[in-house]
């Protein structure tokens, strides 16, 4: 492939991964209030039914990522994409329709199934982008995803505010259908090239990503922990309940904003010895967190967490990973564990929402956050990457 499909393909790639991000992010600053207003719980129950649901969900996606990985390694990239997008068009339907936490959970869960497509962007990333330039490329793909996370709410919230909560689901389901046809048009590799391009991958190999993976699923962890809680913890603040929606996506639309823009601008400037000092800053703004008084004070450590956690998952996940296909499925499959921890770590910590268990959360954090710090230093500062992989 010459230089200007590899560019098409990473341009285009780019386009998928957004709108693909902002169509599963839709639900994330109202889940909570969905499962509240619409399903009939308290506000405190609906929080921690939501970390829940992100548990099963990032597990399921856990479980099938390196299958994803390795599929892609043996069928066509495009075939396997527009798989992955119709049956995440179909489980959106079907949780807009749910009239109980039982049903949306099943349906998070088959959603999960078919929750492979950033898998499929990083090893389609992988099978254009020399070793060279794979962390960069990667931190360009986790910014295009990024910045669909922040949109998504952001979109989400008008459309709930506009339409209600169950509409916003079909949104969801409408755009993932409507991606297929962007896919239709990529020029990949065809899986017989991609097989002489890429070295199997061995059990051995495992050894090599190891820490990576524990790396990823302790820093996807810290970054996903405080999403379901938002709306309580805003509450807390003294936030009225009209306002909660509202404020909910500011946070977290600016949040992923500051994590998109800062994402290339760390991965290149940021090494393997650097990057303890990343995650030992953010680990300070998180306890922080718990002493804010005002909505304002915690918007800007939102912020300020989102900036200083960039540029660590590139690096990660770009490391030591090269072209194997499996390989990036089992990485990924790292940041879903990581995804699934985090929130239901924090909600099942936080319980009934009574003095002191904020600090506890906020605390429990820290400490995880802290352990990513000394792991990271351990592992990487002495250790230089395997491109054979």
């Amino acid at each position: 492939m010459d230089i200007l499909a590899k560019i098409d393909v990473r341009l285009a790639a780019l386009v998928v991964q957004f709108f693909a991000s902002v169509a599963f992010n839709l639900m994330s600053s109202f889940l909570p209030l969905f499962i509240s207003s619409e399903i009939t719980h308290s506000l405190i129950e609906a929080t921690y039914w939501t970390g829940i649901i992100a548990l099963i969900g990032s597990v399921v996606t856990a479980c099938t990522a390196p299958l994803w990985g390795y599929l892609c390694e043996r069928v066509e990239i495009k075939k396997i994409m527009v798989i992955v997008l119709t049956g995440c068009g179909v489980v959106y339907s079907g949780m807009a329709f749910s009239t109980s936490v039982l049903q949306v959970m099943l349906f998070r869960g088959l959603q999960g199934t078919f929750g492979g497509l950033s898998t499929v962007m990083f090893v389609l990333i992988a099978s254009v982008a020399s070793a060279g330039e794979l962390r960069k490329a990667l931190s360009y793909q986790i910014a295009a995803m990024t910045l669909g996370s922040l949109i998504g709410p952001g979109l989400g919230g008008i459309l709930a505010y506009l339409f209600g909560y169950r509409l916003t689901f079909m949104v969801s389901s409408l755009l993932f259908l409507c991606i297929a046809p962007l896919v239709v048009g990529l020029r990949l590799p065809p899986p017989r090239d991609r097989q002489i391009e890429a070295p199997k991958f061995r059990v051995s190999d495992l050894k090599v990503l190891m820490s990576d993976a524990v790396a990823l699923v302790l820093v996807y962890a810290c970054i996903n922990f405080i999403i379901p809680v938002i709306p309580w913890f805003l509450e807390s603040l003294g936030v009225p309940s009209e306002q909660l929606l509202t404020l909910t996506t500011i946070v977290t639309v600016l949040n992923g904003a500051a994590f998109a823009i800062a994402t290339p601008v760390l991965t290149k400037i940021v090494t393997d010895r650097t990057l303890p000092l990343l995650s030992a800053a953010a680990s300070t703004a998180i306890l922080v967190t718990a002493f804010v008084t005002n909505p304002y004070q915690f918007l800007a450590i939102r912020i300020a967490i989102g900036s200083i956690q960039a540029g660590i998952p590139p690096n990660l996940l770009g490391g030591r990973s090269g072209r194997s296909g499996t390989a990036m499925g089992f990485l990924n499959s790292a940041r879903f564990i990581g995804m699934a921890i985090g929130p239901f770590m924090a909600t099942s910590i936080l319980g009934n929402g009574e003095p002191p268990r904020s600090l506890y959360m906020f605390a429990a954090m820290t400490a995880i956050s802290l352990s990513v710090s000394l792991f990271i230093y351990l592992t990487h500062t002495r250790k230089t990457s395997n491109p054979q992989l």
